[in-house]
């Protein structure tokens, strides 16, 4: 390619696109996995076509291991990994990639998944 084009590995001017982002979440407790997984079903279909990737480490409540999960738009697949280790905080911490991607929403529709939210003290 090199050899065809001497140019090829030359800076040239392009555009990123600025809709593209990445949001972090972390979160400490345990969540519910009858919210979490209505929330995230319904998340993939309304916008799975502008999440590119999806990958998280999370605390579901009763569970001793950590759920591992990746996704690439609206396929998710996931599995029980690793025990969580005596004294270690129970937290999640998700990434979602993609297009037009909403953090304060992400942020609360994933807290409404903790295992405490709306509870009453």
């Amino acid at each position: 390619m090199l050899a065809d084009d001497p140019a090829f590995l030359t800076e040239t001017e392009h555009q990123h696109d600025t809709t593209v982002t990445s949001v972090g979440i972390e979160l400490t407790g345990e969540l519910d996995e009858v919210r979490l997984n209505a929330w995230l079903g319904n998340l993939l279909r309304t916008k799975g076509v502008d999440i590119f990737r999806s990958k998280g480490i999370l605390a579901i409540s009763g569970a001793p291991q950590q759920y591992v999960f990746q996704g690439v738009h609206m396929l998710l697949d996931g599995e029980f990994g690793r025990q969580w280790r005596e004294g270690e905080p129970r937290s999640n911490k998700l990434v979602f990639i993609g297009r037009n991607l909403d953090r304060a929403a992400l942020e609360r529709g994933f807290a409404d998944c903790l295992a405490t939210a709306g509870a009453v003290a």
